[in-house]
């Protein structure tokens, strides 16, 4: 059977924040003077705000996610009641995007991704853990930005795959230790083209509320902070 294969490029930071310069200082508009800081801040709203609108319509967001391999620590379950003889771990991580459904977490599993956990909400800790057939098998759940794992395998435990769409995409590369901190926006940033074009069209619209008002207010800031700095 023939067919067509597709091969997806994801742009740089650096190249993203580029054109969104680009777009600002073609309208005329004073963002354009904002730093790179503050313009990657504006990408990684957007592209959250784009990520919640194609997961609240069911539409693939495959090349917005990212995964991290975390080591857990042994949590506390005292804080849930009653878990019996139940092992809970704690992995921490940034924050993932929230959508009208849920948060953008997608998979919590074994770091070979052979064993993906079960996901229950907070309130089903108790239940779930009493359940005849079900009640051994590794279970997680989100609470505070923080993921909670019950019955993790012991050949899981060095580490733990999670996978998801985050809030700021950088601090998922600084997680991994890939961050360059003297070239920080040289990475591949999670978002395809046609959804750049898409992240651009929100910031000249004005419908993130980037007006040149709160641009004003920007640079102002950034001049007093300068003047201290002297």
């Amino acid at each position: 059977m023939s067919g067509f294969f597709y091969i997806f490029t994801l742009m740089k930071a650096k190249e993203l924040i580029y054109n969104l310069k680009t777009n600002f200082e073609n309208v005329n508009s004073e963002i354009a003077k904002a730093n790179d800081h503050h313009l990657m801040w504006m990408l990684d709203e957007a592209r959250a705000i784009l990520a919640a609108r194609k997961m609240d319509s069911r539409i693939n967001v495959e090349l917005m996610t990212q995964f991290l391999d975390v080591v857990p620590v042994v949590a506390d379950k005292k804080i849930f009641g009653d878990l019996g003889d139940a092992e809970v771990m704690k992995v921490s991580i940034p924050k993932p995007i929230n959508y009208n459904n849920g948060a953008g977490i997608f998979t919590v599993g074994s770091q070979d991704g052979q064993e993906s956990f079960s996901r229950i909400t907070f309130s089903q800790i108790r239940t779930a853990n009493f359940r005849k057939f079900t009640r051994s098998t590794p279970k997680w759940f989100l609470l505070d930005n923080d993921i909670y794992i019950i019955n993790i395998p012991m050949e899981a435990a060095s580490k733990v795959r999670v996978r998801g769409i985050f809030d700021e995409p950088w601090r998922v590369i600084d997680a991994k230790g890939e961050f360059k901190h003297l070239d920080p926006w040289n990475f591949e940033y999670p978002l395809s083209a046609k959804d750049a074009k898409g992240l651009y069209q929100l910031a000249l619209t004005g419908d993130m509320g980037w007006g040149d008002a709160a641009a004003r207010a920007v640079m102002e800031q950034q001049e007093d902070q300068r003047e201290k700095d002297a």
